[in-house]
């Protein structure tokens, strides 16, 4: 199933929560942190699975940036924008979010398992796979009058999976469930995340302290 939303804004309420407490937008030496605001990772993808890669991958997103300690990420209700996140026009978030510092904008492009290369042939059981993904990334800062694109690159991790290894069924083990972050899609979808997370965080402190 293919699933693309053009800008889904969906903003995960983390550390700065509006019933939370307002120490959570602050350091603990009194300076405030930085209001990053995440938008809904847009599946550009055809991967069919029971549930939402896009829901999956924003809430692990605004979770890791969020526990890493360093950012407090908005909350917001849905927003839907016909723009681009990764067009030429930048206006456009600084009108739809007047209270952010920041805006990370991402689109997952590839989600594919492939078979590592073996000499002669070999089935697919006997095979090893390496699941690849690739993320579009795109971080906005919009402090100013003009908005300023202070990280754009595309991520991309693989995650190697050995030969025999036991199919599985994600209608049973999918996303949701206890034994998901022990698949290799669960596995794999962390090892990206982790990385996302780290740029995102180390771009938007370097950012700030220009």
């Amino acid at each position: 199933m293919r699933r693309f939303i053009p800008i889904l804004l969906t903003l995960t309420s983390i550390s700065c929560s509006k019933s939370g407490t307002e120490l959570t937008r602050f350091y603990e030496d009194g300076r405030a942190k930085p209001v990053v605001a995440i938008a809904s990772v847009i599946d550009a993808t055809s991967i069919d699975l029971p549930w939402s890669l896009s829901e999956e991958l924003t809430s692990m997103v605004a979770n890791s940036v969020s526990q890493d300690g360093r950012i407090c990420v908005s909350c917001k209700d849905d927003l839907d924008s016909t723009d681009s996140p990764f067009g030429q026009d930048l206006a456009w978030i600084k009108r739809e979010f007047p209270e952010d510092q920041f805006v990370v904008f991402m689109e997952l492009v590839e989600h594919d398992v492939q078979p590592v290369e073996t000499k002669g042939k070999a089935e697919p059981f006997e095979t090893a796979m390496n699941l690849n993904t690739t993320m579009k990334l795109r971080v906005i800062d919009i402090r100013s009058l003009t908005p300023k694109i202070v990280l754009q690159e595309q991520v991309r991790s693989s995650y190697f999976i050995p030969k025999n290894a036991i199919p599985t069924d994600y209608s049973l083990s999918g996303w949701g469930t206890n034994d998901f972050y022990g698949t290799p899609m669960g596995q794999a979808h962390k090892q990206l995340i982790q990385e996302l997370a780290q740029r995102i965080g180390d771009y938007i402190q370097l950012a700030k302290s220009r």
